[in-house]
């Protein structure tokens, strides 16, 4: 399953809404993955399901970069337009969802880390047979680490799409829409998105980051706030 192309879009929300659907398509081969090690042990799964390679690609580098394109296109657009709801408060919507794309990043090198041993170790049949027994505890921690990272990515997702996605549809206007596709086709360029990378290390939406430690991908606290219809907006004018 390829990555949207902006190109293809003339509202920028369907296309930010389509990524998510491949962030959940991903999730679900990565769930199928963690229970095939469960089965056999990890590194053997590895060797056997070239699926791996792909799926933490996808993981390491297209994931992150919808959350850098969230947070330089999306939620901007959505704050300029309901400013009153409180995007700028420590605890407020868009601050927690970055903080939960800081958590999403750290679990993912966890899993990027164990892969890039078995990429540099020497593997052989008895090597692999032996690997499970030999390394229960690393393997149970490994699955461990997946699945949580499944279950926060469909938290996030949630929560994104009904704290940020839902209130885009609502005050974003087609013309803004349109220009949010304008700028993601700006920020691709005119190449097609494929979502398929060569292996490197890990990149994180910003290196410089002082991340602080969290517990969870979102926080317990979020600002409600009503929106205000363009008709009712014209109206007091």
């Amino acid at each position: 399953m390829n990555s949207p192309d902006p190109k293809n879009y003339k509202d920028g929300v369907q296309f930010f809404r389509d990524m998510h659907k491949l962030v959940l398509h991903n999730c679900a081969v990565l769930s199928t993955l963690l229970d095939d090690a469960e089965s056999r042990g990890v590194f053997a799964s590895f060797a056997a399901k070239p699926e791996w390679d792909e799926v933490l690609q996808f993981f390491l580098k297209v994931a992150p970069q919808h959350e850098r394109d969230e947070e330089r296109f999306l939620f901007p657009a959505v704050a300029n337009k309901v400013p009153h709801i409180g995007f700028q408060q420590p605890d407020a919507p868009i601050h927690f969802l970055v903080e939960g794309h800081e958590i999403l990043q750290r679990q993912i090198v966890k899993l990027v880390h164990d892969w890039n041993v078995f990429r540099q170790t020497k593997q052989d049949e008895n090597n692999l047979a032996e690997s499970h027994a030999k390394h229960l505890t690393e393997d149970t921690a490994f699955i461990a680490s997946g699945r949580e990272l499944v279950r926060l990515y469909h938290e996030h997702v949630a929560i994104e799409e009904e704290r940020v996605y839902s209130v885009a549809d609502k005050v974003l206007t087609g013309n803004d829409k349109l220009e949010l596709s304008d700028a993601l086709r700006t920020e691709y360029g005119n190449e097609a998105v494929t979502g398929l990378f060569q292996f490197e290390g890990p990149q994180f939406s910003n290196p410089a980051y002082n991340v602080s430690e969290y517990t969870d991908a979102r926080s317990g606290n979020y600002v409600e706030g009503e929106y205000e219809d363009e008709g009712e907006e014209e109206s007091e004018l």
